[in-house]
């Protein structure tokens, strides 16, 4: 246990360096081209990507997932993965090219074939990822893996302000994001080892695409409808709407998105050794589940609560539209995080065909509030029905995932809705603060260590988590 200990918290760091700079990075770069550039040009991309974001999806197919689970996979298996990959990424990039016009012509935006043609490159970069990263992971080299990722977007975002300076427009975005993947791409396969031999073996594909093919359709669902709004605001309201939602999905997943890229893959990665000891599993991933819940928590209550300082701050008052957005998708994220930490369960014990099972009795269920939002051409109903959908999705995922463990037991259920009664109230307080006092703009951020004392103490009171005591208890039974 002792190496498991020395993995988890070692990969732990590294991710949160390397992710933590990675989205900084990325988002100061957003932050420089938002000023320069308008919400009507962050929505065209914010369009394009939709389909690019798909297109990745059913490049990677879930083969990744399957090569971290697998404790004795080759190199064979890397090179078919590998082969496959690259196949597809062609396929979907000659496709994209050729409905270009098409999509261009939905939108009456003729400038979105050009922007749909040069970003359809991504694809085929991304091909050459993807064993790279798995093989990292894999043998959880994060620190490693998190160097190249910051070097890539360090170099495209200098890249995409420098163009917009210039006033190049959307391209400066766009060029950003084919840059990061280029980098990225040609850093991995200069300094990581190189498959020794190019085969594809028919036994190793279907093996790990047994693995692979639930996680991708759910993993293509999941990305789909999450993303669908992006093509529903540019159609039936207007491309603008489309760029601040955008905007305000690239603030929520910031700080979410630190928490997930370093906390999933090393937890899945960390959580593989130990699936067979039941025991074991069970207790490492509840306190990990345990101490999280609250950090997510807390970070989701003061976004929420400062999000219209956020955009403010940030982007500036043609942006301030986007506070809506930002508020729904933080709170979404909340039980969004819930759920990717139960998929975890899935894919240790090789169930995700539940995976699969639960994104299309979920999707269902979303598509209903979004008929409905588009139906009566209401953004809030559209919103608020992907909240209301969140919150379902968590409760569905942790009862099936906990069935697959053989106990079915309430207290994660009763640990984040602590969380959420105690995130709601201390954001309560501070609304009532801050109306008492009548605190303006960027006088609310006096209320920070209130509102950060009010949080410790409902956690304390609810008895959610002992911070010295649950780590050192983890600490200690990794040693074990």
């Amino acid at each position: 246990m002792t190496d498991i200990k020395k993995s988890i918290v070692s990969g732990f760091i590294w991710s949160i360096l390397g992710q933590g700079g990675y989205l900084i990075i990325g988002l100061v770069a957003n932050i420089i081209l938002a000023r320069l550039l308008t919400p009507f040009e962050f929505g065209q991309v914010g369009i394009i990507m939709f389909f690019i974001v798909i297109a990745k999806v059913l490049t990677e197919s879930g083969l990744s997932g399957a090569l971290i689970r697998k404790n004795d996979a080759t190199d064979e298996d890397f090179s078919t993965v590998f082969i496959f990959n690259l196949i597809i990424s062609i396929v979907l990039m000659l496709l994209i090219i050729g409905f270009s016009g098409t999509i261009a012509n939905f939108y009456d935006d003729p400038q979105l074939k050009y922007i749909l043609i040069a970003s359809s490159s991504v694809l085929l970069f991304n091909a050459f990822q993807i064993t790279k990263n798995a093989r990292l992971i894999k043998d959880l080299k994060f620190k490693r893996k998190s160097k190249y990722e910051v070097l890539a977007i360090l170099c495209a975002s200098i890249i995409g302000i420098t163009l917009a300076f210039y006033g190049y427009g959307v391209w400066s975005i766009v060029l950003m994001q084919i840059s990061t993947a280029l980098i990225l791409t040609l850093l991995l396969w200069i300094f990581e080892p190189s498959i020794k031999k190019l085969v594809f073996r028919r036994n190793s594909f279907k093996s790990l695409y047994k693995f692979g093919v639930n996680t991708t359709l759910a993993s293509l669902l999941n990305t789909a409808f999450d993303n669908i709004y992006q093509l529903i605001l540019g159609r039936y309201f207007a491309i603008s709407q489309t760029g601040l939602y955008y905007q305000g999905k690239k603030l929520q997943e910031v700080p979410v998105g630190v928490i997930k890229s370093t906390t999933l893959g090393v937890v899945f990665a960390s959580l593989s050794k130990v699936q067979d000891d039941s025991k074991q599993f069970d207790y490492l991933y509840n306190k990990i589940v345990a101490f999280f819940t609250v950090i997510i928590g807390a970070i989701c209550l003061f976004v929420f609560f400062y999000a219209e300082n956020i955009i403010m701050l940030l982007y500036g008052e043609k942006w301030i539209d986007a506070v809506f957005y930002l508020q729904i998708l933080i709170v979404s994220s909340f039980f969004y995080m819930q759920e990717m930490f139960n998929r975890i369960i899935f894919k240790v014990f090789d169930r995700t065909e539940k995976i699969l099972h639960l994104e299309v009795f979920k999707k269902a269920i979303q598509s209903i509030s979004i008929i409905i939002g588009v139906i009566l051409l209401n953004i809030e109903v559209l919103m608020y029905g992907f909240l209301i959908t969140s919150i379902i999705s968590f409760f569905i995922n942790f009862y099936v995932s906990r069935k697959i463990l053989g106990n079915v037991k309430w207290d994660e259920v009763i640990l984040v809705f602590k969380v959420a009664l105690i995130s709601i109230t201390t954001g309560l307080v501070g609304f009532i603060l801050n109306n008492l006092f009548e605190l303006r703009m960027y006088q609310t951020f006096y209320l920070i260590p209130v509102l950060i004392l009010i949080f410790i103490l409902g956690v304390q009171l609810l008895k959610v988590i002992n911070f010295k005591n649950d780590v050192s208890s983890l600490l200690r039974t990794l040693k074990k």
